[in-house]
């Protein structure tokens, strides 16, 4: 048949690979124009460049072969349009992404100089404090975004209650391994009185107990230099963790709060080795 090449040229001619074309064949994006009945072998036609160059073009920017059958399928140039900025959307957000993973890069490469630039670290008492308290069930990957719609929740329902928060909002991590596919987070809400049960939130109290503590300033990128001092400190002072770690929002993320600004108290309840809690009005450096 004339007019028409074998694959080996075609492929030379628009540069895909043999392998390639036989693939996008399987897909139906580009079917050959005649295949011997008996011996299986490919022809494509001079007309088809323009198709493959646009297949290899889309390929280059990284288009799922998918969106590129709907592309190519596409019965106005509207649609195709679509498809393409549905794309470049997501181009721009992965873009953005990995600018983020690149400054935090960043932060590791510093990370050897940070070490020594241990936080100052603190003892207090913490009395018996009734809260309102939430469950959320998040892999470590997701909690930053399941904190603030669980906080927005426990807060709208003490207010539909009535009730005020008698101090800083925070967390309580109960699963103990925080490669754990799911971690189980309590957030809680210290308050004057116990709130009523309902769907969104329970009735919960926080043991009186002594603390171990240190402020993290600023953002969560960086809170690994607290968590290290508290593992620092209790090493150097023969303490027992009592319970799971706590973190307060002293400064809490806010519209018009630069991340500078934010405070979060890290605390972990411990106790001597052996022996009773420390008196309640005692508090050391």
């Amino acid at each position: 048949m004339t007019g028409l090449m074998p694959i080996g040229v075609f492929a030379r001619a628009t540069r895909l690979s043999v392998r390639v074309l036989r693939n996008y064949d399987r897909l139906g994006l580009l079917v050959p124009a005649w295949v011997d009945p008996d011996t299986g072998y490919r022809r494509y036609s001079v007309d088809q460049f323009l198709r493959a160059g646009l297949i290899r073009r889309l390929r280059d920017l990284e288009v799922p072969l998918p969106e590129i059958a709907a592309i190519l399928a596409a019965d106005t140039p509207e649609q195709a349009r679509a498809v393409i900025e549905r794309h470049r959307d997501r181009v721009a957000a992965r873009a953005a992404r990995l600018d983020e993973i690149a400054g935090r890069l960043g932060a590791v490469l510093a990370e050897p100089a940070r070490v020594s630039g241990w936080l100052h670290v603190y003892e207090r008492w913490r009395p018996a404090q009734p809260t309102a308290r939430l469950l959320v069930r998040t892999p470590l990957s997701g909690l930053a975004e399941a904190l603030a719609p669980g906080f927005a929740r426990l807060l709208a329902g003490l207010a539909e209650q009535g009730i005020a928060l008698a101090g800083p909002a925070g967390t309580r991590y109960l699963s103990d391994d925080l490669d754990a596919a799911e971690l189980e987070v309590e957030l809680f809400a210290p308050v004057g009185r116990p709130p009523r049960p309902t769907a969104t939130i329970a009735a919960g109290e926080l043991a009186g107990c002594q603390l171990v503590a240190t402020v993290h300033e600023g953002g969560y990128d960086g809170i690994e230099t607290a968590y290290r001092s508290l593992g620092r400190w209790i090493a150097e002072q023969d303490r027992v963790l009592a319970g799971p770690a706590e973190e307060r929002y002293l400064v809490p993320p806010a519209p018009g709060v630069p991340t500078a600004a934010l405070r979060t108290e890290i605390a972990w309840p411990v106790r001597p080795p052996s022996g009773p809690p420390r008196p309640a009005d005692q508090e050391t450096e």
